[in-house]
């Protein structure tokens, strides 16, 4: 009976000692477990808490791009303002010029000149009233020619020319008012004395810059808008 004891001792100490070895090696295995279970939080934690800080910099970065943003559009809209304003002084001044640039070409001008020429004259055998053909010509003060000339056969043998002058009320000289300085003088019609001065022929075309007051110069709006108004 002794030696089945023994056997039987033998295995439970065999047996003893695997379950000692698989003991420890679960406390091993567990204890390695834990550890890396441990160590990973801790490297999850301080990487949550590098990205929470790389994103509160990267907010704080966009939060100062945004006010720097905010901060260039109102530059800009100040800047289109004083650009606007700009314009409107320059279109001011750039009217005064045209405006005075008007005004001194209209004051050189204070009388106006043309020639009248006969080109031929017949008479009616029946009615005994002549008939004249003349030739207009506008010159300037030396005596040139400064507009086309241009050819009429009135009735009779007196001319008449129809002319109206623009003068303006003497506070407007007062008041240094260059445009209403001057007067204006516009050739309206020529016809004979056997004509009725609405049958006339027209010599200024209403609304048109005569060529005395031209002087070479190209007519602006706010001089067209002068002829117009007559």
């Amino acid at each position: 009976m002794s030696r089945p004891m023994e056997t039987l001792s033998t295995v439970n100490s065999f047996l003893r000692t695997i379950l000692s070895f698989v003991v420890v090696g679960a406390l091993g295995v567990g204890s390695w477990f834990g550890y890396n279970v441990y160590n990973e939080n801790e490297i999850t934690q301080a990487t949550l808490l590098k990205k929470d800080a790389e994103l509160a910099e990267a907010t704080a970065d966009l939060k100062s791009k945004e006010e720097e943003l905010v901060t260039k559009r109102q530059m800009i809209a100040d800047q289109d303002v004083a650009i606007s304003d700009l314009n409107d002084d320059v279109r001011q001044k750039q009217q005064q010029i045209e405006r005075l640039n008007t005004a001194i070409a209209l004051l050189k001008v204070d009388h106006r000149l043309a020639m009248i020429t006969v080109l031929d004259q017949i008479t009616d055998p029946e009615t005994g009233v002549a008939r004249t053909s003349i030739a207009f010509t506008e010159v300037n003060e030396q005596g040139e020619q400064i507009d086309s000339q241009r050819q009429f056969e009135i009735d009779g043998d007196v001319v008449y020319v129809d002319y109206w002058v623009v003068k303006f009320e003497d506070r407007y000289i007062e008041q240094s008012d260059l445009l209403r300085a001057t007067s204006l003088c516009l050739f309206r019609r020529i016809f004979g004395e056997r004509q009725e001065p609405r049958s006339g022929f027209i010599l200024d075309e209403v609304g048109s810059r005569p060529n005395a007051y031209a002087r070479g110069s190209e007519i602006s709006d706010f001089e067209q808008q002068i002829w117009e108004d007559f």
